[in-house]
């Protein structure tokens, strides 16, 4: 799991990398490779920019981390070569890109990632199933509760001083492929709630709980660490309750697990633009597979990762 103070350290390393670059620019032209899109895959992307840069020195990059929703138009427009996403373009982001380009984005998965439930550490409560996770953050509850939760007594949480209190809900902002996620497979695709508070990255919402008894946060799980508490989820209310884990995550058990993907341009030939086809070449080796895991990700297993790399011979 990653800790926080990495994740800062990460995104002030992303801005020298930037500068350098643009210094570079001047005194010489150069290929260039521009990503933009997820936050979530930002700190993946930067180590596999920086590692790939020591066989490429002269190439220019540049990482912009707005969120997933930045991905679809930055590529239609031409303003980027690759865009990460944690999670798949929509029918009318498809649709936007096939106005503008005239064709289908190129897309390989690069590895598997989990949508962390967490609480506060003195917090008693363990697990949730997946109603529950609706009741808490939809205004519509189309996953079935009978209600909505509005305290921690809601919960069963036996605590007294905790039981009264109202939960504070906390999450990603629209433009985050986490929110799209989460909307779509823990709401029934419902709406969120006017009181959710909602945060541009992933560790700000950690940081949030972590200093709040009564919130209750979601996130990708490799950005959450030992300031919060994961809790266990299960798919129904009798089923048995999983925690994120690489296992879990890799088999499908854990419910809230899903890829993450690379979308690219296509070329004429249908195959990745020059400067992008041996970026994904890398992203996909045996090297940037084991930093995956490294970020706090789950590596392709094999069966996959072979397919993947099928699809940018």
């Amino acid at each position: 799991m990653r800790a926080l103070a990495a994740g800062v350290a990460l995104r002030a390393a992303a801005l020298c990398v930037l500068l350098l670059c643009a210094n570079a620019s001047v005194a010489r032209e150069a290929p260039a490779l521009t990503s933009v899109g997820s936050d979530t895959l930002g700190n993946l992307m930067l180590r596999w920019m920086q590692a790939y840069r020591q066989t490429h020195p002269d190439l220019r990059i540049a990482l912009q981390t707005p969120g997933s929703a930045g991905a679809p138009l930055a590529l239609a427009s031409g303003s980027a070569d690759l865009g990460p996403m944690s999670r798949a373009m929509t029918d009318a982001e498809r649709d936007a890109y096939r106005a503008r380009r005239g064709g289908e984005p190129g897309r390989v998965r690069i590895a598997l990632d989990a949508i962390a439930v967490f609480v506060h550490p003195d917090n008693p409560l363990a697990t949730i199933d997946a109603r529950q996770l609706d009741a808490i953050w939809s205004n519509g509850r189309r996953c079935g509760a009978v209600a909505a939760v509005e305290h921690w007594s809601d919960l069963a949480v036996g605590d007294t001083a905790l039981a009264a209190r109202p939960l504070l809900r906390t999450g990603r902002n629209t433009a985050s492929g986490t929110f799209e996620f989460f909307r779509d497979r823990a709401l029934c695709g419902g709406d969120y709630r006017a009181d959710v508070v909602q945060f541009p990255g992933s560790g700000a919402i950690v940081a949030a709980v972590a200093s709040q008894p009564h919130a209750i946060g979601n996130a990708g799980f490799g950005y959450v660490n030992g300031l919060v508490k994961t809790l266990a989820i299960a798919a129904s209310p009798d089923g048995p309750a999983v925690l994120p884990t690489p296992e879990t995550v890799a088999s499908g058990r854990y419910p809230l697990s899903r890829p993450l993907y690379l979308y690219f341009n296509r070329g004429a030939d249908g195959k990745a633009q020059a400067a992008a086809a041996g970026f994904l070449r890398f992203a996909l080796s045996d090297e940037a597979q084991a930093m995956v895991a490294q970020q706090g990700f789950v590596a392709l297993p094999p069966a996959e990762l072979a397919a993947q790399r099928n699809l940018v011979e």
